[in-house]
């Protein structure tokens, strides 16, 4: 079964909807019937324009199909090739002319999953820490903290971090993690270096924590 990745923060979602409509030119687009869930509008949409300022982006939809077309209904749009799939509305401020369209960005996007090795998640109930030591970017030696795990495959783990902790800790080099054994395909203590990191909102994390997505280095 193939598996999504929720993206929840605007900066990183304009940024994905950015990039995937410049990278590709066509778009699946439809809408749905509230009640039956059949499909009532359905075409290839082409990317127009973009204004991150304002929060929306414009789309040239099929003229053929705008009478089927309702501005008061969740709009889909999947990224076939990059498995990017999400739903807004057309912009309440912006006049709909001809066939295109201007939406607002959406609350949330989901982006298939491309990894090799499945990942295990950790709820609060079942929190996990690891020792992690980073470089001080200070030159002050290192950093050692203990941090809280979100998920864990073979070949990475995403940790909640402070702001403090990031602020400080120099992610260009590698970082010694300890305390993996649990996990049984892994030895205790492992390098791994930084891919991502983004503002964390779930369960156990503060307003002021990150998440920090780190590849193993075997």
């Amino acid at each position: 079964m193939q598996q999504y990745a929720t993206a929840t923060n605007r900066d990183e979602i304009i940024k994905l909807v950015q990039k995937k409509f410049e990278a590709f030119a066509t778009v699946s687009v439809w809408q749905k019937d509230p009640k039956s869930e059949q499909r009532t509008f359905l075409c290839e949409g082409k990317f127009s324009s973009i204004d991150t300022y304002e929060g929306i982006f414009m789309v040239d939809l099929d003229p053929a199909q705008m009478k089927n077309f309702k501005k008061d209904l969740d709009t889909y749009f999947l990224f076939e090739a990059q498995g990017l799939v999400f739903k807004t509305r057309p912009s309440p401020y912006m006049e709909i002319k001809s066939a295109v369209v201007a939406f607002s960005f959406p609350q949330s996007v989901k982006l298939k999953e491309l990894r090799s090795h499945p990942r295990i998640y950790f709820s609060d109930d079942d929190k996990r820490t690891v020792s992690v030591r980073f470089r001080d970017k200070n030159g002050a030696g290192k950093i050692a903290v203990f941090c809280p795990i979100y998920n864990i495959s073979k070949s990475g783990i995403c940790i909640i971090v402070t702001k403090e902790t990031l602020s400080n800790a120099k992610l260009n080099e590698a970082i010694e993690i300890q305390g993996l054994s649990f996990f049984e395909e892994l030895s205790d203590e492992i390098k791994a270096v930084v891919k991502n990191a983004r503002v964390f909102k779930k369960g156990f994390a503060t307003d002021d924590s990150y998440a920090l997505g780190l590849e193993f280095q075997f």
